[in-house]
């Protein structure tokens, strides 16, 4: 098996939207490259990277895959990344360990609400980038409708590289405009070519659309800015070594037209692709911080650095257990050595080490500085943390994984299976960062936080199939809570006989109505010890878990000052617990006489939205019971904060993607308690009887 050296590596992650071929043209790669001996097809279930039976069955891509193969004396890794939101986070991850990208662009549907997501992205982590308007070959396919869309929307700086030779059916290869040539596909799916002059029809447009390759290339060189200026043109190596410098400045944007489901064009792209995106080398030293303080650190991509790594993705295998893929930054990643973890301070062993493709894999000494590679079970080790030596660690730059936008509760659908919804949620949650749980003990529910819908039905497939678990999804609870609006005196008094010694218990409570959110507050003004000392704390925490109880619904009663002023005792029949439960009673008693009133959850709510939509989110925000904040710009959204009750946003993330087509996204922060409205108060007490009773 070949070695490469670092400069020899690509590593290119495919971006898009959903649907616009990233899997196929992956698969077209491989095929073109004859690592595989046909061409699968998504629609049939036999492609390379889509290969887990969710994905199969669903025909999208759910997790992020990798796959390398040779062209032409350079390795290249491929990525392939969902571009449903639902798994962002796996595009994120493979956005974070590559050094250049294709974003996919659908040759009928143009730019799409997840074309410019992962623009974004790209351009915050500042990654060259090559634009594929794929599926030319489809009906109503339009190159240059696309060409101009993409330039209105994601940059300016957008030149063709490849011009499209016919339309739709009749899509037959490329002018590449580099090299002055037409690349005309054969016909066969492992993506042939016969390379012929540019046609005549064509030869006016194609030096046109030269020019500003020709400008962005020898903007990009000294030297070669020179020779432009003196002879106006520049040969077809020194435009692809100018071009080369222009696309890793991120200061051109190439544009090529492919079919991934034909194979047409893929092998030409594929020399663009090891000629202008940058190996390794090429890239900026990986940032990090030393793991006891906050020093900045760098690791160039060298195999003479330290080893470090950063572990961005994990796959659980039936019969091989967890699967660790990690991107090598420094030094040499050595089957069976022992390598650090500085996130868990803990000793790991890399027993077998091997490259991906897809499913498959294959077992190797060593992997270099660049590399993407895996190994299996790694005992305490997971997406996102760092590997490094131990003589010199690092925390190297963590991935930014995207918040969770939908909470859901979990419910088995058998009884007494938490403890395996909880084991499981935690395994899946090692693979997915994307993927919150926690415990609400107030309710007894299992909370569960993902990017979407379909994140969370995916989710739940994976206990069911893994686990063996079935659940239900419902809305989380609304924590609710109850207080007093007036101020009243009650007695509360508890008094037992039953032969030997009795219980007697007697206080004076005066309830009173505190600010909000100024909490719980006991004052004892007892005088002359007419309740003793002794007892006072048991007539605190006898009222307290009344509270916890509430007055009305069963919510938790808050900012309340109770303030215990007079009683009596029995000097044998009184304890603890006759007192403890005297101070329920008087705090049972004098809520009911105190005005109680539910209080509930205020929002802070903070959506981003192209500007055409702010009118309907404003209006959908107040339909919801909210008060509008107001708006800004941020960038090229506008930034909309509104305050919502919390009741009001159930599957909000799923209603803004619907009403947004997909580019709205929000975020969300408790802000206060407010008093219900009366008529909804009425709901709420009521439904809590129901629930009551049918518990009883």
């Amino acid at each position: 098996m070949k070695e490469y050296e670092t400069s020899q590596l690509r590593n290119i992650a495919l971006v898009s939207h959903g649907g616009a071929g990233k899997t196929a043209l992956a698969e077209a790669m491989l095929r073109s490259a004859g690592a595989i001996s046909r061409l699968g097809r998504t629609s049939e279930g036999n492609t390379t990277m889509d290969y887990s039976q969710e994905e199969i069955e669903r025909q999208i891509s759910i997790n992020l895959s990798v796959a390398n193969f040779d062209w032409r004396g350079t390795k290249v890794n491929v990525i392939d990344t969902p571009g449903y939101a639902d798994f962002a986070g796996d595009m994120v991850a493979g956005v974070r360990v590559c050094d250049g990208a294709l974003l996919l662009l659908n040759a009928t549907a143009g730019v799409e609400p997840g074309s410019i997501t992962a623009w974004e992205y790209l351009a915050e982590r500042s990654v060259p980038t090559v634009i594929c308007v794929n599926m030319m070959d489809k009906e109503q396919a339009d190159f240059d409708k696309v060409l101009a869309q993409a330039r209105e929307s994601l940059s300016e700086k957008l030149a063709p590289l490849f011009l499209p030779i016919g339309k739709a059916e009749g899509f037959q290869g490329v002018v590449d405009l580099v090299r002055m040539k037409a690349y005309l596909h054969k016909g066969s799916d492992d993506g042939g070519f016969d390379e012929k002059d540019v046609p005549d029809e064509m030869k006016a447009l194609a030096e046109d659309a030269r020019g500003p390759l020709l400008d962005a290339a020898a903007e990009s060189d000294d030297e070669l800015l020179e020779k432009y200026l003196d002879s106006g043109n520049l040969d077809a190596d020194q435009l692809a070594r100018g071009l080369r410098s222009a696309v890793m400045q991120r200061s051109i944007f190439p544009v090529v037209a492919v079919s991934s489901f034909n194979n047409v064009a893929v092998k030409p792209l594929l020399n663009q692709i090891v000629g202008l995106m940058p190996s390794p080398e090429d890239v900026p030293p990986a940032k990090g911080k030393a793991p006891d303080g906050d020093a900045e650190m760098e690791r160039k991509t060298s195999p003479g650095e330290p080893f470090s790594a950063l572990i961005f993705k994990t796959i659980s295998e039936p019969h091989v257990g967890e699967l660790s893929l990690f991107r090598v930054y420094s030094g040499e990643a050595q089957a069976g050595a022992e390598v650090f973890n500085p996130t868990t301070r803990t000793a790991e062993k890399l027993g077998q080490i091997y490259y991906f493709t897809g499913k498959g894999r294959r077992e190797v000494n060593k992997a270099i500085a660049g590399e993407l590679a895996g190994a299996v079970k790694l005992k305490d080790s997971h997406t996102g943390q760092t590997l490094c030596a131990k003589s010199s660690p690092i925390l190297l730059e963590p991935i930014g994984f995207p918040q969770p936008t939908l909470k859901v509760a979990l419910v088995p659908k058998a009884k007494g299976e938490e403890d395996k919804v909880a084991s499981g949620l935690a395994r899946i949650r090692d693979e997915d960062p994307t993927l919150h749980m926690k415990v609400d003990s107030e309710f007894k529910q299992t909370l569960v936080s993902g990017m979407g819908d379909l994140h969370l039905e995916v989710t739940c497939g994976k206990l069911r199939k893994r686990f063996g678990v079935d659940v239900d999804l419902v809305d989380p609870a609304v924590p609710y809570r109850e207080t007093i609006t007036k101020t009243v005196d009650v007695q509360g008094r508890y008094k037992k006989q039953t032969g030997g010694r009795g219980q007697y218990g007697d206080v004076w409570v005066r309830l009173e109505p505190k600010g909000r959110d100024e909490g719980f507050e006991f004052v004892d003004a007892i005088v002359g010890g007419v309740v003793p000392s002794k007892y006072i704390p048991a007539v605190e925490k006898g009222i307290i878990e009344a509270m916890n109880d509430g007055a009305i619904a069963g919510y938790r009663m808050v900012d309340v000052k109770a303030t215990l002023h007079d009683g009596s005792y029995h000097s044998v029949d009184s304890s603890d617990m006759a007192f403890k439960i005297a101070g329920s009673m008087a705090l049972k008693k004098g809520a009911q006489q105190a005005g109680p009133i539910l209080l509930e959850p205020i929002i802070e709510v903070e959506v981003l939205v192209p500007e055409e939509y702010t009118g309907d989110i404003m209006g959908d925000l107040s339909s919801r019971r909210g008060k509008i904040l107001g708006m800004n710009p941020k960038g090229r959204l506008q930034s909309i904060k509104a305050l919502v009750p919390q009741g009001e946003l159930h599957r909000y993330a799923t209603h803004l993607r619907s009403i947004t087509q997909g580019r709205g996204s929000h975020s969300e922060t408790f802000h206060s308690y407010e008093a219900v409205p009366r008529e909804l108060g009425e709901k709420v007490i009521a439904a809590a009887a129901e629930k009551k009773e049918k518990a009883s």
